[in-house]
């Protein structure tokens, strides 16, 4: 959401209750205890009535930008003045507050900070760690895959889920690295193409201790990659797992390679993301003479249906880049 305001907001922020607003908005980000909340700042053209600052629809979650602008002054002056002890929050309202502010703004490093704060408070204080952290995942989780351009890539928030997982890492608790990344990564993926942020915390995720199902991880990012073929960001990754597993055999890297040639030639494919995916892998010592030769086939028959100039000069230099390095590797 964009910070700025224009005259007619700015007139309108002088009329309603900020206090109204910012109850109503932090009880409803709030998430379930089984799912994510799916919000969405909604701007002139949804029209609500005096009063009401958001539309619920299940976990669908619509707020009012100018009610989430009064939210967040409330919230700003609750957190200074609990942070200069000028008054005291609670742990619960300290949450309630910084969910407000980085709903606003994804990048407040001091709201985030005072939840990492008062998480490991709770965590001393309780018998039951795991709640406290699952609930935390389940509100940036919730920012991280709703449609709020800014924060499916805010470094902050990705650093803080990152610190989480930590978290849980060093009290014994599991994590379901591919749950999460379909669940997490895959959507930021789709909400902001080419995400590096959190193509960054799957590798992340890969490197957590307790083992990763590379066979199923791989096959899933293969779809992923299938049905967002333009985007670098998840043909990057898919290699990273490819080169991570250490397969001495190369049979998984063969049969990739084998199905992404086959999705090229089928849909002749032009895009730069899967070519320098494929030029990267026939590359490698683990394609095969037959292989770099099918390769070799299908780049010529795309590159004879291709009529556009940029789509022919990423096809030949996939070729040329290839057919040197993959000298060298041999």
């Amino acid at each position: 959401m964009s910070r700025a305001l224009d005259a007619e907001t700015a007139v309108l922020l002088q009329k309603g209750d900020p206090l109204e607003a910012y109850n109503i908005i932090s009880n409803a980000l709030i998430p379930p205890i089984d799912g994510l909340l799916e919000i969405e700042i909604l701007g002139k053209s949804h029209f609500l009535e005096r009063g009401q600052h958001v539309l619920q629809d299940g976990r669908a979650l619509g707020i009012s930008k100018l009610s989430l602008v009064q939210a967040f002054v409330i919230a700003r002056q609750n957190l200074n003045g609990h942070l200069d002890r000028t008054s005291s929050l609670t742990p619960d309202e300290l949450l309630a507050t910084t969910a407000v502010i980085l709903l606003f703004d994804p990048e407040h490093l001091t709201a985030a900070n005072s939840r990492k704060r008062i998480i490991q408070e709770m965590i001393t204080e309780s018998e039951g760690p795991p709640s406290v952290i699952e609930k935390e995942k389940r509100f940036v989780d919730s920012l991280l895959t709703s449609r709020l351009h800014r924060h499916t890539k805010s470094p902050t928030l990705w650093s803080h889920r990152r610190w989480l997982l930590s978290l849980s890492s060093s009290l014994k608790m599991p994590v379901d690295v591919l749950a999460d990344l379909r669940a997490v990564v895959f959507v930021a993926g789709e909400r902001h193409p080419r995400n590096y942020y959190a193509w960054c915390h799957a590798r992340f995720l890969v490197g957590l201790k307790g083992g990763v199902d590379f066979p199923k991880t791989i096959a899933a990012v293969r779809a992923w990659c299938f049905q967002h073929h333009t985007d670098i960001s998840g043909w990057s990754f898919l290699y990273f797992l490819l080169e991570t597993q250490k397969n001495l055999t190369g049979e998984a890297e063969r049969s990739i390679f084998a199905k992404v040639l086959d999705l090229v030639d089928s849909l002749r494919l032009v895009n730069e993301s899967v070519w320098v995916f494929l030029r990267t892998l026939a590359a490698s010592r683990l394609v095969g003479d037959e292989q770099y030769a099918q390769f070799q086939a299908v780049q010529a028959a795309v590159l004879e249906t291709s009529k556009n100039p940029a789509d022919r000069a990423v096809l030949q230099s996939a070729l040329d880049w290839c057919g040197t390095y993959r000298q060298h590797n041999n």
